[in-house]
């Protein structure tokens, strides 16, 4: 993956980082010819929603609990920890957390449970290009 800055990036070491999470499942990065990287995460339910239980967060399903703000705080501190340990060129900005499973079904990953990223992307076209725009405007009112 190579950024619009000239940077060459692995995209797997920096979802392997992020998914070192108990709470992240899957992590699909995105960079190529842009200025900075994002991701779309996906959460691992079973645990998030042992998390959410613990803390009196109710939800009655998967896009539920991703939509609530607490989880959101607690996904983006976990890769803020994830951030740490990659070079700065390396730190994901930005995220979109999945509203659903990756599913086979949907061929958004294969039968081994492998993500298919150019499905993914071209599914999540619309959300990965909100990761830049609103970036790019909230960056051009500072």
């Amino acid at each position: 993956m190579i950024t619009a800055g000239g940077k060459n990036l692995s995209p797997s070491e920096i979802e392997n980082t992020v998914k070192a999470s108990p709470f992240i499942k899957e992590c699909i990065v995105i960079g190529e010819a842009r200025k900075y990287v994002s991701a779309l995460i996906q959460i691992d339910y079973d645990l998030a929603g042992k998390w959410a239980e613990e803390k009196g967060i109710a939800y009655t399903n998967f896009r539920n609990l991703t939509e609530n703000e607490s989880l959101r705080e607690l996904i983006q501190s976990e890769i803020d920890t994830a951030n740490g340990q990659l070079a700065q060129v390396s730190q994901i900005r930005k995220f979109h957390l999945l509203t659903k499973e990756l599913d086979h079904d949907d061929d958004e990953v294969t039968a081994t449970m492998k993500v298919r990223r150019a499905n993914v992307q071209k599914k999540y076209a619309l959300e990965i290009e909100n990761l830049y725009v609103v970036r790019e405007l909230e960056m051009a009112e500072k």
